[in-house]
């Protein structure tokens, strides 16, 4: 399984070269502007180990993985016959922050998501977690391409290029997407931004009597259209009074 593992691995990193060969990209770290370490440390254990080196840009969103040191299951698994609860780890970011994951989330056969969430103000990472994916089915034409390369390791034979990627847009987003699809370690930046805040509606401070009780208010009775425009037939009346004066 780890053979298949670092098979998964070679072949993402030269559909990498690949594609930055025919895009003009690169994922060359020292381009990137800032660098964030991961350590993990088992729970109960003292002993803080490096986990993985990202760089990134918040701006463009750009990262590489610049390091990959996952903790193997056989290492940390308990000697014990009975069961035993699942074994939790910590995610150790510098600044002292924290979340808590399982051993089993590094299984050889999960792809691993490295969720960073990153500041809007200075574009330092706040906190960091690791999470498990299913990996999705190969296609055929992948599946074809690894069956000939692990052909070829087994004979001691070179690797196998890859057919090369045409020089349009749409082969390049294909092989971009392709590449996210299989990548078996997926890094995503996530820029934190304000949640929706409530309207609350404010009211008048209530009116309280000497000993503190409120006051009830009582409700006016509502006015009849005389109350309402009164004014208005008062106007009529006076126009008309003084319409019928000027007659001879």
């Amino acid at each position: 399984m780890r053979a298949l593992r670092d098979l998964v691995l070679f072949l993402v990193f030269a559909f990498t070269a690949l594609a930055a060969s025919t895009t003009g990209t690169t994922s060359d770290a020292s381009k990137l502007p800032k660098s964030i370490t991961l350590s993990y440390e088992v729970i109960g254990s003292s002993s803080v180990k490096p986990l993985a080196t990202v760089f990134y840009d918040p701006k463009s969103k750009k990262h590489s993985l610049s390091s990959w040191t996952p903790p193997t299951l056989d290492s940390l698994k308990s000697t014990t016959p009975e069961p035993t609860s699942a074994i939790l780890l910590r995610i150790l970011l510098p600044n002292g922050s924290s979340t808590v994951t399982s051993l089993t989330t590094f299984s050889e056969d999960l792809h691993q998501k490295i969720d960073l969430w990153i500041s809007p103000s200075d574009g330092s990472v706040f906190s960091a977690s690791i999470s498990s994916l299913s990996p999705p089915p190969l296609s055929q034409e992948e599946e074809r391409y690894r069956k000939k390369v692990e052909r070829a390791k087994a004979k001691g034979k070179p690797i196998p290029a890859r057919p090369p990627v045409p020089n349009t847009k749409k082969a390049r987003e294909e092989a971009a997407r392709q590449l996210a699809l299989y990548e078996p370690i997926k890094v995503n930046l996530i820029t934190s931004v304000p949640g929706p805040v409530p309207s609350l509606a404010s009211r008048a401070p209530p009116q309280v009597d000497a000993e503190g009780r409120e006051i009830v208010q009582e409700e006016q009775p509502e006015k009849s259209f005389f109350q309402k425009y009164w004014w208005v037939l008062l106007i009529a009346v006076m126009l008309t009074m003084s319409g019928g004066g000027g007659e001879k």
